[in-house]
């Protein structure tokens, strides 16, 4: 029988009812009070005696209301955590002083493939790959946060957060601890640095060349073998690798991009690698997931591959013959799924006989090798692209702009673009800052230090040829400046238009002598 006795204060009152009870033989199995409510529990009692104890009770004085209840409210606050923490995707153990289990969770046996049996009250030193943690927690009293932790049985990563517990004394009476599997941790990151996801349909072409070579890149990227872009800066190899991995059966995971030349070389290890908490000077408390782990089950891609270091080349290898990645002051490896995309506009065969980069490597990183061309040896993708382009920055500085002239579109088929489409897209967009009608005229195309199709530098105007760089890239932005007055008729707008402040565009003016009257 379990009873919920609503009373008026008054001393006592729980003294009566427990009198009342024992006198008619009855066993008590909890008792729980709080502010003007009392909660009884009894053993199980035929209905008339049921009813006659109620009775009694609510002869007592300053009791207003008895009832009966289904659960004591302890039992049922246990039920609505246990109902709460088995809907949580994180798993939680509970122990106590001595390391034995005192809780787990439905997430927790699920993440650390325990045994169905009831294992509370045993100790969680041989069913916990993070035991270590725990008796640390237990010992010190310290907390332990984010730390990485791996389990060679069943072959799956951890992110361990271990909390101590004390009682309202202050002393330490167990802990707790809250697990991740990395694969939820790179959801999470997934989710937070998600880019815009692009597809061979966002790839810009209309030549044959393109054609065969976007057909041949959707029928790679259904394997998982490693694959090596080829070609000239800003021709799009990043651009080609996202497609490839959005195409591929690991769209759903991660893919990652690291520029391999922006990173000093120590750093782009532990990157890569990753490592232990106390491996070096400056190591994060906890160690900290390489990229190599990070991107598991997806793409990794490594950019500007040919400037890695011949010591890195090594470690790299490993990885591509071993699938398996050791972090910086670690001793175990870890076991990786990811897929390696690689990029380079270096000649590695050339390196190779240099003795610059290592052969072995080669062979595991060219096993599909992917070669694009650079923007002058498809120029009848010029166009499209320029128009392309166009839109696209028009709709963001100046949306009066809605064509290309024919004088400037043959300006800039005669082209040879060095920067491919990176350089088209600057020239684009500076000629929709500069352009003072409805289209981009021929003299809005300005080309980077005034280079014409064969390479050879020209002066745009009557002025004399420069004679070094700093006079180039003066004379430029006078061309520039010049052309923007014409639409710009205040030095303001002017400013606002070419992303400088007003004292800023004076300055220049006045060293150009350049005025609207003029």
């Amino acid at each position: 029988m379990k009873l919920q006795i609503e009373n008026r204060d008054r001393h006592g009152l729980v003294y009566d009812i427990a009198q009342i009870i024992l006198k008619n033989g009855i066993n008590i199995v909890s008792m729980e009070v709080i502010k003007n409510i009392t909660y009884l529990e009894t053993a199980a009692l035929p209905c008339d005696k049921e009813k006659f104890i109620i009775k009694e009770i609510k002869k007592l004085s300053n009791i207003t209301e008895v009832k009966k209840i289904a659960l004591m409210p302890r039992y049922k606050q246990y039920q609505q955590m246990q109902i709460v923490f088995n809907t949580i995707s994180e798993g939680v153990i509970a122990t106590d002083k001595e390391g034995n289990a005192a809780y787990i969770n439905k997430a927790a046996r699920q993440l650390l493939h325990l045994p169905e049996s009831n294992i509370i009250g045993k100790n969680v030193q041989k069913l916990v790959p993070f035991y270590g943690l725990l008796k640390k927690t237990l010992c010190t009293g310290n907390s332990f946060l984010n730390h990485e932790v791996f389990s060679r049985e069943s072959n799956v990563h951890y992110l361990v957060n271990v909390q101590p517990v004390f009682d309202e004394t202050g002393e330490l009476f167990g802990c707790i601890a809250l697990i991740r599997s990395i694969d939820a941790v790179r959801k999470i990151y997934q989710k937070l640095t998600a880019q815009p996801v692009t597809n061979f349909d966002d790839i810009i072409y209309q030549s044959d060349i393109m054609h065969l070579l976007v057909k041949n890149a959707r029928q790679y990227a259904g394997s998982a073998s490693t694959i090596l872009i080829r070609g000239e800066t800003g021709c799009g190899k990043e651009l080609f690798a996202r497609a490839i991995h959005n195409a591929s059966p690991r769209l759903n995971n991660m893919f990652l991009a690291i520029n391999c030349t922006a990173i000093p070389d120590t750093l782009l290890e532990s990157e890569l690698f990753g490592y232990e908490e106390g491996s070096f000077t400056g190591a994060s408390k906890g160690g900290k997931l390489g990229l190599f782990e990070l991107a598991g089950g997806g793409t990794l891609f490594l950019d500007e591959i040919g400037d890695i270091s011949f010591a890195l080349q090594a470690k790299l290898l490993r990885v591509l013959q071993e699938h398996t990645v050791r972090r910086i002051g670690a001793t175990e490896e870890i076991p990786i799924d990811v897929r390696i995309i690689a990029a380079t506009n270096r000649d590695l065969e050339h390196m190779m006989q240099t003795e610059s980069f290592r052969s072995d490597l080669y062979y595991r990183l060219n096993v599909i090798p992917l070669y694009l061309p650079a923007l002058r040896e498809r120029r009848e993708d010029i166009e499209v692209l320029a128009r392309h382009l166009m839109k696209k920055a028009a709709a963001s500085i100046n949306t009066a702009i809605s064509d290309i002239d024919g004088a400037a579109m043959k300006k800039l088929m005669n082209y040879d673009f060095p920067g491919n489409i990176r350089e088209l897209g600057n020239i684009i967009e500076r000629a929709v800052n500069i352009a003072a009608g409805s289209k981009i005229m021929a003299e809005d195309i300005v080309f980077d230090f005034n280079r014409t199709a064969t390479g050879r530098q020209h002066a745009q105007t009557n002025e004399e040829l420069p004679e070094n760089l700093e006079a180039a890239m003066q004379l430029t932005e006078r061309n520039i400046i010049g052309r923007a007055m014409r639409k710009y008729k205040t030095s303001r707008k002017l400013g606002a238009a070419l992303g400088l402040s007003h004292t800023s565009i004076l300055r220049k003016m006045k060293k150009y002598k350049l005025s609207f009257e003029e």
